[in-house]
C-alpha cells in the first residue's frame, strides 16, 4: 500500500503543477500502474474485488487529450 499512496500522489501532484505537462508516455505509465494495483488490491482483499475492478476500469479509461484539455484549463 505504502507504494500505490506513494505512486498516486506523486501522480496528483505532477498532474496538478501547472507547470508540468506530462507526455503521453508518462501519462499512461502511471494511469496504467495504478490501474495494475488494483489488481493487486483484488488479490489481497478478495471481499474488495468488485471495487478493485471498478477502479482498474476507471484507470484504464483515462484519457491523455482529457488532460491536456485540463492542462489548458490551468492556464486560463
Amino acid at each position: 500500500m505504502k507504494d500505490f499512496n506513494t505512486l498516486f500522489f506523486e501522480y496528483f501532484n505532477r498532474k496538478n503543477d501547472p507547470n508540468i505537462v506530462l507526455s503521453k508516455t508518462e501519462y499512461y505509465n502511471y494511469t496504467v500502474r495504478i490501474a495494475a494495483f488494483s489488481d493487486r488490491l483484488a488479490s489481497l482483499y478478495p471481499e474488495e474485488k468488485e471495487v478493485a475492478a471498478k477502479n482498474k476500469e476507471k484507470w484504464l479509461s483515462e484519457n491523455y487529450e482529457d488532460y491536456l484539455q485540463f492542462k489548458a484549463s490551468q492556464k486560463k
